[in-house]
């Protein structure tokens, strides 16, 4: 919504100045987007005028000037085409900052003559596009003067964001009202004009669906001249943006603007017998007033005489019966459509009008016929003409609402104490009839507010104008923030906090949705997995993993020549349409660990790197990746000797290893990527502890170490190893790596040899040769029996 000062002025009186008016629409919640004072961008700018010109000496297309300025006569070369002594112009002197180029004037030379300034163009100035030649002021333009008042851009225009249910702050008499009652100056008294009715008019009116149209009402003016706006009315329409076409159509946007309530005139000598105003039931081709054609469907509200459709009802005019400079006799219409017929039409058409925009937010109809009398004034002010009675089908009235409302209400929505004649006074001022009870007040809502329905509303209304900054400030009680905060939401913002900060990965965050043709290759499709009505047609299938997602972001990095990545999101997947959301961590690693560098060396990322970043997680919430069990049983798209699943007890926590070649071909991915999916919601909830943390112990007697070398069957998994020595004496065996996995020379062949390191500790005393030699016997004994395993001999 787009406004100027003055306009506001027309309808409230204040002496405020433009930013206090700016701010206090902000709060009252009508937000200032932009305030444009070409006034001030134009300041340096002053009336000269032109004294006599000659012919540049080596130019046929220059002239050479001497413009009397506020202060000395200057000589200007210019190549303007009516450049002529005797007229008043737009003086840049030098230093002057040109808005259309951004650009200082200085002294030059042009073609070897001096020039001291520039004599500008509209277009110069950026006030339009008219660059043919310069500017020519009105001969009582007084030299010296800013030139600001002379072109009519000394009133600054408001730019203003009208939320959906402010309909009434779609006219410049509402957003006046408002500011009245933020105590910005006092609401002038509207005068509806009495219009002295000459005729019947013979033009007759048919509304067939009142339930499209409420209310619609014309009235016939005769003998008129339609002519140019009077300079206030086209200063207003320039200003604003939309453009002075002629005086007819500048009153109507001028109402509108104004007060809401699109009007819309027809040429009364284009129109066969009279109006029809139906919900259109059969195709009609329709030339619209911005040259295209349309064709109406069922449901779009259509204003036609006995031929042809003249206007898409409450969206455009048509210009069969459009007016013109030969128009003598109009139909002027006023009316209210409803808002759904309109929006419906609207966006099937994708045409987007002022007349549409306050429509579909409502219109306020019993303001209807006062807004036909004040236009019907103002044409027959400016273009002459007698008006004809009023001829309307519909109900001009609403219904009567109502609230009670209590002064206890707002304390418990807002903690603001004021009593019955404070709110009394503040909707007063709104347009809120009150009237005080005893301990409440009936409100009766005005015709012009559809968006006031509850006491709710009645609340903000009271807030707004009271003052956001007026609202008592209280203190929130204190809360545990690890208390409030689910378990499972801080555990996956916990994931993403290790990944980003240990594993050095970025994060990344895909659709949920994926290419079904690359889907096949990680799940079976499901037919209740497919969307129906997709964003795009590589989007038409919800994600079984979000795998692919990633491998696609891969391959654009490594396009663009980043070879090393690392990414991860976390998010849901879905496996069929049940209730149970599935959410995973996906993480992918190619590349090397570090960049080239004289100082240590870098290898490529392996299955390892991506257990190691794992184990970090599943260590954050107190589990040992060493106690889990891995198995080679990962799903088809990953490398069958190079994956595995990583499993705790008959659950599968997490699929590891690298992508199958075949899988990464498919994405045009060359280099191998390894990955890891992990299934949050088989990860066990860590007991809360609330800042407690367990008693750290050490022990002051020594720790023995003792290696081991054993020979075992190839297919053994290490892990199994590892276990059962962990289990052969819980309380002092502390530790067993794995140091060493060889197989070769003096081995047989379908054996490996498996060194490993275990650290043996008592908290209570010094072990003894005997105590080692128990322990040493259980774990030998222990492995040999149970995985057929013998001690290496060299």
């Amino acid at each position: 919504m787009r406004f100027t000062l003055s306009w506001l002025k027309q309808f409230l009186e204040t002496t405020a100045s433009l930013e206090k008016i700016a701010h206090t629409l902000t709060m009252t919640g009508l937000e200032v987007e932009d305030i444009e004072d070409k006034a001030q961008d134009l300041v340096s700018f002053e009336v000269a005028e032109i004294l006599e010109t000659a012919q540049h000496p080596d130019a046929d297309k220059l002239k050479v000037c001497k413009v009397q300025t506020k202060s000395a006569i200057v000589q200007i070369v210019c190549g303007a085409a009516n450049a002529r002594a005797g007229i008043k112009v737009v003086l840049a002197k030098v230093g002057t900052l040109i808005p259309n180029g951004n650009f200082k004037i200085k002294e030059s030379k042009i073609r070897g003559v001096d020039s001291f300034g520039m004599m500008c163009s509209y277009d110069e100035l950026l006030l339009g596009k008219d660059s043919d030649g310069i500017i020519e002021l009105a001969d009582n333009a007084i030299i010296g003067d800013s030139v600001a008042s002379y072109l009519g851009i000394d009133d600054p225009v408001i730019h203003i964001n009208i939320t959906p249910n402010r309909a009434d702050a779609l006219g410049v008499y509402g957003i006046a009202r408002d500011l009245a009652a933020s105590g910005i100056g006092q609401l002038k008294t509207l005068e509806i004009p009495s219009i002295k009715e000459s005729f019947e008019t013979s033009y007759s009116l048919d509304v067939k669906d009142d339930k499209a149209c409420p209310l619609f009402a014309l009235r016939e003016i005769k003998g008129l001249k339609n002519k140019e706006s009077p300079l206030w009315l086209k200063s207003l329409m320039e200003n604003i943006g939309i453009g002075s076409i002629s005086a007819l159509v500048d009153v109507t946007n001028y109402i509108s603007y104004s007060f809401g309530q699109p009007m819309h005139a027809y040429d009364a000598n284009r129109i066969n017998d009279g109006l029809i105003v139906d919900a259109s039931s059969s195709e009609i081709s329709f030339m619209a007033l911005n040259g295209k054609e349309y064709v109406t469907k069922n449901g779009d509200i259509v204003i036609k005489d006995s031929k042809e459709v003249n206007c898409l009802g409450g969206i455009i005019g048509g210009q069969n019966s459009s007016c013109n400079e030969n128009t003598t006799n109009i139909l002027l219409e006023a009316a209210s459509f409803s808002s759904d017929y309109i929006a419906k039409t609207g966006r099937r058409i994708m045409v987007d009008t002022d007349s549409r925009y306050r429509f579909e937010r409502n219109v306020d109809r019993e303001f209807t016929l006062k807004a036909l009398d004040l236009a019907t004034h103002l044409i027959m002010d400016i273009c002459g003409g007698v008006a004809s009675k009023i001829k309307s089908i519909g109900i001009s009235t609403l219904p009567v609402r109502k609230i009670d409302f209590s002064s206890d209400f707002l304390k418990l929505k807002t903690n603001i104490s004021l009593d019955i004649k404070q709110i009394s006074t503040i909707l007063q001022k709104l347009g809120f009839l009150c009237v005080d009870k005893d301990d409440s007040i009936e409100i009766t809502i005005p015709s012009w507010r559809y968006d006031v329905s509850i006491k709710e509303d009645i609340v903000e209304e009271i807030v707004r104008i009271y003052g956001y900054d007026n609202i008592p400030e209280v203190r929130l009680p204190f809360a545990n923030i690890s208390r409030i905060v689910p378990s499972d939401q801080r555990r996956l913002s916990d994931i993403k906090r290790l990944l980003a900060s240990s594993g050095g990965y970025t994060e990344v965050v895909t659709w949920s949705f994926m290419d079904s043709q690359k889907a096949k290759y990680f799940a079976t499709l499901k037919d209740e997995l497919t969307l129906q009505n997709p964003i795009s047609s590589d989007l038409d299938y919800m994600r079984p993993s979000i795998l692919p997602n990633l491998l696609a972001i891969c391959r654009n990095n490594l396009n663009r020549s980043f070879h090393d990545v690392s990414l991860f999101e976390v998010g849901p997947i879905f496996q069929d349409t049940s209730d149970r959301l599935i959410n995973s961590v996906c993480a992918i690693r190619t590349g090397h660990t570090a960049n080239k560098n004289s100082h240590s060396d870098r290898r490529a990322y392996d299955v390892f790197d991506i257990k190691a970043d794992m184990a970090i997680i599943l260590n954050s919430i107190g589990i040992d990746i060493d106690k889990c069990q891995i198995r080679d049983n990962a799903p088809s798209y990953y490398h069958p000797t190079r994956s595995g699943s990583l499993c705790l007890g008959k659950n599968v926590l997490a699929y590891f290893g690298q992508v199958h070649p075949m899988i990464a071909k498919k994405f045009d991915i060359e280099p191998d990527i390894l990955t890891f999916e992990l299934n949050i919601n088989e990860l066990p909830l860590r007991p809360e502890k609330y800042g407690k943390r367990s008693e750290y112990a050490t022990s002051d007697y020594q720790m023995i170490t003792r290696d081991y070398a054993f020979i075992v069957d190839q297919s053994l998994p290490v892990a199994d190893l590892l276990n059962f020595i962990r289990g052969v004496d819980r309380k002092l065996i502390r530790t067993v790596d794995l140091f060493d996995i060889y197989s070769g020379q003096k081995i047989e062949p379908s054996k490996k040899s498996v060194a490993l390191s275990v650290n043996i500790q008592d908290d209570n005393k010094t072990l003894t040769e005997s105590d080692i030699a128990e322990i040493n016997k259980k774990i030998i004994e222990g492995i040999g029996q149970k995985f057929s395993a013998t001690l290496r001999d060299s």
